[in-house]
């Protein structure tokens, strides 16, 4: 298992986690009809969802795999949001894990010092082609973390 304090992202249509040497993931069936712009966006069709579980039965999973540990992530507050609507019922609070926006560290290293009016780009293939990291297939919850 991982020490605490390692990085975590994850999405809420299709989970991942990743750990140094552990992953969660888990297909959730959604609340409602999946609109044909999401199974777009997402890479999931309704034949993939309707048999998974409902998001009740993952979350205490989740939450257990997460702990109190670190959550790092692009964007990662949205995440956060999405998936307080199903942890506030369950836990009364919203989680309170510290988080670390990647968009927003990346900000600070390039363009902190940067003049009035230079073009700034904080998409997530600009902030992996600085690092040489090759861009993994886009919205697939797995690679995406």
């Amino acid at each position: 298992m991982a020490p605490p304090g390692k990085g975590h992202f994850w999405r809420t249509e299709r989970c991942a986690l990743v750990r140094t040497s552990m992953h969660f993931e888990a297909v959730v069936r959604p609340d409602r009809e999946m609109g044909a712009e999401a199974i777009k966006i997402h890479r999931l069709r309704r034949s993939d969802v309707e048999s998974a579980p409902i998001v009740w039965k993952v979350l205490p999973s989740f939450l257990h795999f997460i702990g109190t540990r670190l959550l790092i992530g692009y964007y990662v507050d949205f995440d956060i949001a999405m998936l307080d609507k199903y942890v506030l019922p369950l836990l009364g609070i919203e989680l309170p894990n510290k988080r670390i926006e990647i968009s927003r560290l990346y900000y600070e290293r390039k363009y902190g010092d940067a003049p009035p009016n230079t073009s700034i780009d904080l998409s997530f293939a600009a902030i992996l082609r600085d690092p040489c990291i090759p861009l993994p297939e886009q919205h697939d919850a797995f690679d995406d973390g």
